[in-house]
């Protein structure tokens, strides 16, 4: 059998994650990953090929363009490797997967109507139309029964083509990892809040630093980000317009998070939509209480499924991006709220550290993995199973 993987690239980000895991625990065959640009920071398993094609992001004709020379160069690959099963991770490779191969299976990582929204009006139009005539076509993996609900009441995908296969974490990995030394830029002295992730508008973290001003005016403390992304000068201005540079640590990307994550006291994910958040099974894992937006996705799932409670959830404030001088809206004033709270309260830090241990047990790296073996197998032709 032989198994192809398709994904932009792998340098960051939660779908390439779930990606190179995967890559490395499948154990199917022959195991090709195929990238759009050779930008590789994740391990993996498996023989790569990159297409080598950067696109020009700023311009809509040199993205369409760009999407037309991978196609093209995708199939000559798909004629060359002859793979049995095509598993794709992020949008336009799943566009490209579902258009050109014979068994696509489309992994989909975000609530795609509220991320369609941030898009302009021509891109949104296409994507939603692409979406719903080449999704049909093919398998398709949802990591959340959010994104699922959402492919079928917004996109009309037959709820029949659609796996649930929620993301995993190695909690013993993690735990190892974040027992790792290193010399954190801040002040040990004093509380730390910690988020990660894309420095992106679907993850805002401009109501953090907002939220967090409010609470650095009431109780000394700091935070740290975790990530890179097109959004850091814009949150190093807003930071410092807000006077709280001082107390904001940008750490940029990290070969090894978890060691950073283990010396905080809190963990925030302040996004304006998600899929699935790894990273919040991840701080959990770290021994870290969690505070969430109840966003479009699921990061409810999570933190607050059928009424437990394994970490606080906040409203979500919106995609509207603010200086550092406005007033805090209100959802920006109840996860300020929520920050202090946890920050004040020892005994509830604690509390919500083990319940996020025993929540991320629901999250079995092994069956995570096993769900992917069958769905792949079940994909393959019979003569192919026969031949094996």
């Amino acid at each position: 059998m032989k198994v192809m993987l398709v994904i932009p690239h792998l340098s960051d980000g939660g779908a390439e994650k779930v990606l190179s895991e995967l890559s490395l625990d499948l154990g199917l065959g022959e195991l090709v990953l195929v990238v759009f640009q050779e930008k590789v920071r994740y391990p993996f398993k498996g023989r790569l090929i990159s297409l080598d094609i950067p696109i020009q992001q700023q311009s809509i004709f040199g993205r369409a363009f760009g999407f037309i020379r991978r196609s093209y160069r995708f199939r000559r690959i798909l004629q060359q490797e002859r793979p049995d099963v095509v598993v794709s991770f992020m949008g336009e490779a799943n566009f490209i997967n579902a258009l050109l191969s014979p068994r696509p299976i489309l992994t989909v990582h975000n609530h795609l109507s509220s991320t369609s929204k941030l898009r302009g009006k021509t891109e949104a139009f296409a994507f939603n139309v692409l979406l719903r005539l080449l999704y049909r076509r093919a398998t398709v993996v949802a990591v959340s029964e959010a994104v699922k609900r959402d492919l079928v009441e917004n996109f009309g995908l037959p709820a029949s083509r659609i796996v649930v296969i929620t993301n995993a974490v190695n909690i013993h990995e993690i735990q190892g990892l974040s027992a790792e030394d290193v010399t954190c830029p801040w002040n040990p002295s004093l509380p730390v809040v910690i988020t990660a992730g894309r420095l992106h508008p679907l993850k805002g973290q401009w109501h953090l630093l907002r939220a967090f001003a409010e609470v650095r005016r009431k109780m000394e403390c700091q935070l740290a980000i975790l990530g890179t992304g097109d959004l850091e000068d814009y949150l190093r201005r807003l930071a410092a317009e807000a006077g709280i540079d001082k107390d904001v640590y940008f750490l940029g990307w990290q070969k090894n998070p978890f060691k950073f994550m283990a010396k905080a006291d809190l963990f925030v994910l302040s996004s304006v939509t998600e899929g699935f958040p790894l990273v919040l099974m991840e701080a959990m894992a770290c021994r870290l209480p969690v505070i969430a937006t109840d966003c479009p996705g699921s990061s409810k799932e999570i933190i607050a499924p059928g009424g437990e409670e394994y970490g606080i959830l906040v409203p979500a404030a919106g995609d509207k991006m603010c200086n550092g001088l406005e007033p805090c809206t209100g959802e920006e004033l109840e996860l300020a709220g929520a920050i202090l709270r946890m920050l004040r309260d020892t005994k509830l830090r604690q509390r919500y550290i083990e319940a996020g241990l025993v929540r991320i047990r629901d999250f079995d790296r092994a069956t995570f993995v096993e769900k992917y073996r069958r769905l792949i197998c079940s994909s393959v032709p019979q003569s192919t199973k026969t031949a094996l």
